[in-house]
Parts: C-alpha cells; sequence; structure tokens
C-alpha cells in the first residue's frame, strides 16, 4: 500500500501541464521542499523548466497531492 495519494484535482493538472505521475514523483521525492500556507510546496528544477508539487499530510500520515504544476524556469 502506497503512502502518496494524487487527488483529482492534481491528476486534472497533471493532464493539463503534460507532467507525467513519474516527474510528479520525482519532483515530489528529490525537489527542494518549502512550507506553504497549510501544506509544504516541492519544486525540482530541470534543463529548461521546473515541476512543483504541493501536498499536506493527512490525519493517517499518507502524503496527498493536491496540486503539480509546470513553467518555464526563470
Amino acid at each position: 500500500m502506497t503512502n502518496i495519494i494524487f487527488t483529482n484535482r492534481a491528476l486534472s493538472k497533471m493532464k493539463t501541464n503534460k507532467v507525467s505521475e513519474h516527474q510528479a514523483l520525482d519532483a515530489f521525492n528529490s525537489g527542494k521542499g518549502e512550507k506553504y500556507g497549510f501544506g509544504m510546496n516541492v519544486i525540482k528544477k530541470y534543463s529548461g523548466y521546473e515541476i512543483g508539487v504541493f501536498y499536506i499530510v493527512d490525519s493517517s500520515k499518507k502524503y496527498k497531492i493536491l496540486s503539480v504544476w509546470k513553467r518555464a524556469r526563470r
């Protein structure tokens, strides 16, 4: 059983931004994290773009990915 859950909104944003589950998990596992509001925002920089994953940890200690985005590097 996995401890990571993608919400429907996250899956929808992944489809819109053409981000695969593998890319999102790579950013989640090896990106740079920072506290953002009530959750955590993790960003991984790639050549020419970056992928961000916003998540929370729920009461059952599972990581719930709420949103995923992709943008050109700044």
